[in-house]
């Protein structure tokens, strides 16, 4: 199994996920690398992604795992050869499960905004017990208490980094982004996905540190 991290950015970031999902199985042909299928009737190329993001937000810290028995640097270089552009391959070594993508908690998220929260606003944010939010659900918006998907949330020069819960807890970046806007007249933002963690133990490590990419 080979664990890859990959960006998607650019033109990219309105490609929906299952378009990805297909994409990235041509380059896998076009670059005559092997994967294994799945057997069966109908059997498929064996990726497994992380959780799709939102369409239209751009991310450096993306995820796949490949069942192959191409040398890591190999099956990456093939690949990047073959991706669209916005879709790079960063990093590729050997993993034992193909599980990466349900382990995943968290995600760092860094907003650039026309203005910038106050560190008095952030501290409210912080403290409260309870913070509802419009967020989207399969039968439309409803307000939702958020305030426990919030891990971190602070100033970097004047963008905003926030580290949101992922899975089970997931917190769109979208809808906290349109919140910290409509709230406090932040106005039009950017958000860029930076990282991605899994809880161990109670603390927070990146993919990267857990797989050694």
């Amino acid at each position: 199994m080979i664990l890859c991290k990959f960006t998607k950015t650019d033109s990219a970031v309105y490609t929906p996920h299952l378009d990805l999902l297909r994409e990235m199985g041509r380059a896998v042909r076009r670059a005559n690398l092997n994967v294994r299928f799945s057997e069966g009737f109908n059997p498929h190329m064996l990726l497994f992604f992380s959780q799709p993001l939102p369409l239209g937000l751009a991310s450096t810290a993306e995820y796949f795992c490949a069942d192959s028995d191409e040398e890591p640097t190999a099956f990456m270089d093939g690949l990047n050869v073959k991706l669209p552009r916005g879709v790079r391959i960063l990093s590729a070594v050997r993993c034992e499960k193909a599980s990466v993508h349900a382990e995943i908690t968290h995600a760092k998220y860094r907003y650039k905004t026309e203005k910038t929260l106050s560190n008095e606003v952030i501290q409210d944010i912080m403290s409260r017990i309870v913070l509802e939010i419009p967020v989207k659900t399969k039968k439309g918006m409803a307000n939702s208490d958020i305030r426990s998907r919030i891990y971190s949330l602070e100033k970097d020069g004047d963008d905003i980094v926030a580290v949101l819960g992922c899975g089970k807890e997931n917190l769109r970046a979208d809808s906290f982004g349109n919140y910290l806007s409509f709230e406090y007249a932040l106005g039009d933002y950017e958000v860029v996905k930076e990282d991605s963690f899994i809880a161990k133990d109670g603390i927070l490590k990146t993919v990267d540190e857990v797989y050694g990419l």
